[in-house]
């Protein structure tokens, strides 16, 4: 069995809809909610065992479920398999599940799998990156060109003469184009000009190759002043290879995206300037109340239901972001029992 199919199927967990075969899922845990729901909902991702996914969309995923009594299965590759991860949407929907959410921002290439999803009939929404062009009920997750400027708005605090920057995330991404649009768009505007970003690399959302992606930076670029990083795992590797090179904490300016909470603790050390935290267990959450509004709340728009093209849900909800630094990591560690 090819590596793709394999690790489709395997996180597919066999179990949900057709068949009582239970197959093993590599996630940390695959399905949540009563074992005698009558509506089962799915969340679709790349990398679906992400530690980032497990420690903060999985808690939203299980306490939807049992608030609504519905389960909710978690499909997709474990590993980066795009082409795995469109396949375990179209076999998610041909199943015709009374809900799915699409992790969206992985590419744009997902736009086709969603609009086939709604034309067999299934709710379909997308989290975490949206799909504008796939007619996707609903977007729920960060405003990525806010986390740029987030970013931004550190790095130019922390670096106020200015100075070389760089850039690093899921190149192909496209809520981390959306981020490092916005980053680059706030600096041309506000920067006045000290400013030079000079690389924006691709990390492959692993944290031992934006290592690799950071030691290449500083030896092409000695005097660089920030990094930002734009996916989970950037800042990880960013801070093993200014460790690695032997800088000190505050030599070069980092901002990142939050990971497990061990991480939180580069901000207390002076490693990282600012963490964005996204409200993640937000995510699926509301895409799961959200799906089950759309089948159930019977509200309609200027008269016209679900079926005839009313809106009875939000087409989007912007879960916000909240910014970790040195300031009040001291109660987020605390809050999340980091020592």
């Amino acid at each position: 069995m090819g590596s793709m199919l394999k690790s489709t199927l395997i996180a597919l967990g066999m179990t949900a809809l057709a068949s009582a075969v239970t197959a093993p899922a590599r996630a940390q845990e695959s399905s949540f909610g009563p074992a005698d729901a009558k509506e089962t909902y799915y969340w679709i991702s790349n990398k679906a065992n992400l530690p980032l996914f497990v420690q903060y969309d999985y808690v939203g995923m299980k306490k939807i479920a049992e608030e609504l009594g519905v389960k909710v299965v978690v499909a997709g590759p474990t590993d980066f398999d795009l082409p795995g991860f469109i396949a375990a949407v179209d076999q998610v929907c041909a199943q015709k599940p009374n809900g799915v959410s699409v992790v969206g921002g992985w590419d744009p290439s997902l736009t086709e799998s969603v609009k086939k999803c709604l034309e067999q009939g299934v709710p379909t929404v997308v989290d975490d990156g949206d799909l504008p062009d796939s007619g996707r009920l609903a977007y729920i997750g960060t405003n990525w060109t806010q986390v740029g400027v987030a970013q931004a708005k550190k790095i130019m605090e922390k670096l106020p003469s200015g100075g070389k920057l760089a850039m690093m995330s899921i190149i192909n991404a496209g809520n981390m184009r959306e981020a490092v649009a916005g980053f680059k768009a706030y600096i041309e505007a506000n920067g006045g000009g000290k400013y030079n970003i000079v690389s924006n690399e691709d990390d492959g959302g692993d944290a031992q190759k934006a290592a690799q992606v950071t030691a290449a930076i500083l030896a092409a670029n000695p005097d660089i002043a920030g990094i930002a990083g734009f996916d989970s795992e950037s800042g990880a590797g960013i801070v093993t290879a200014l460790r690695e090179a032997g800088k000190n904490p505050g030599d070069i300016k980092v901002t990142a995206m939050e990971q497990t909470p061990d991480f939180f603790k580069t901000a207390k050390q002076g490693w990282v300037d600012g963490i964005v935290v996204q409200n993640r267990e937000l995510f699926i959450y509301y895409a799961v109340k959200i799906l089950h509004d759309y089948n159930h709340n019977g509200l309609k728009s200027a008269g016209l239901g679900a079926a005839d093209g009313g809106r009875p849900v939000p087409d989007t909800l912007d879960t916000g972001v909240l910014l970790v630094t040195k300031d009040n990591v001291d109660k987020v560690t605390a809050a999340l029992g980091v020592k």
